[in-house]
């Protein structure tokens, strides 16, 4: 019984015990606090982190490239990874993780404005599990990377593009005729894209069920039409800012499709047509 009681917790089986039932509920803060206590204590935390799946470092405001750098020197099984909005990312720490780390089918890079096209090089070529990846406010993205992210991928189903200005029709028909199984598409605040790319959309896109084109002003009601029409599977679809979709190609779809415009026919219509009031015709 005491030579149970003086057993330590570095004793304990490392990959049945610890990997499996007590790192997994320390926050990366708790798990760097550890590594820093002593040797063996590094080594636990640096061999926990070449087993894990997923990382999130989205949220904390104090995580910096020395600290990231473990991950990239350890990290050898992740598949998801949420970067988002972490300014102070270089393309080389981004690309050894990459290089490292093949198997990754979600990435989540949005609002990494440190960043340049040439971070997706690896990732592109050489991550062929990718089937989420998340480019939102990237200004970086240029037509050659989705031409690239084109030729190398096959199993995407979900991009964000907002506001990646670079891109228009001509590089967005081309993809979208690639990736037939895209269920999530957000190319909104794409200024340039026109119904030609909602053409390519209710075409090619059948099993497409979140669409965002907000803030594309040169959208019409046909592309919309054209999309209702044929991508079935669709159940949201975002078009605010966009001035020339109106109730002539949304009012058909409210029924089964959720729409982030608000209908303002009717009170259009009774403005024009006011009931009467006390009795009173007005």
């Amino acid at each position: 019984m005491s030579e149970i009681a003086n057993i330590t917790l570095l004793q304990l089986s490392w990959d049945d015990i610890l990997f499996q039932h007590v790192l997994p509920y320390l926050t990366l803060k708790d798990c760097f606090n550890l590594r820093s206590t002593c040797k063996l204590c590094r080594e636990l935390v640096d061999s926990y982190f070449a087993i894990i799946k997923n990382i999130n470092i989205s949220m904390l405001k104090t995580f910096n490239g020395p600290a990231f750098n473990v991950f990239v020197q350890n990290c050898k099984s992740i598949r998801h990874i949420n970067l988002a909005y972490c300014n102070w990312f270089e393309d080389k720490l981004l690309k050894r993780l990459f290089y490292n780390n093949t198997h990754l089918s979600y990435v989540n890079l949005s609002g990494c404005l440190g960043l340049t096209s040439a971070c997706l090089q690896p990732l592109i070529v050489f991550c062929k599990d990718l089937k989420s990846l998340k480019l939102k406010n990237c200004h970086w993205v240029t037509v050659d990377c989705i031409e690239a992210l084109t030729f190398h991928q096959n199993n995407l189903e979900e991009i964000d593009l907002t506001s990646c200005w670079d891109l228009g029709d001509e590089s967005l028909i081309a993809f979208i005729k690639k990736f037939r199984r895209l269920r999530v598409l957000c190319i909104s605040n794409i200024y340039s894209v026109t119904d030609i790319t909602m053409f390519a959309i209710a075409h090619y896109s059948q099993c497409l069920e979140y669409l965002n084109i907000s803030g594309c002003w040169r959208i019409k009601d046909d592309g919309v039409r054209m999309v209702g029409e044929y991508c079935r599977n669709l159940h949201s679809l975002l078009v605010k800012d966009c001035h020339y979709i109106t109730e002539r190609s949304l009012g058909c779809l409210r029924n089964r499709i959720f729409i982030d415009k608000s209908d303002y026919s009717q009170y259009y219509r009774d403005l024009h047509h006011p009931v009467p009031i006390m009795g009173l015709n007005l």
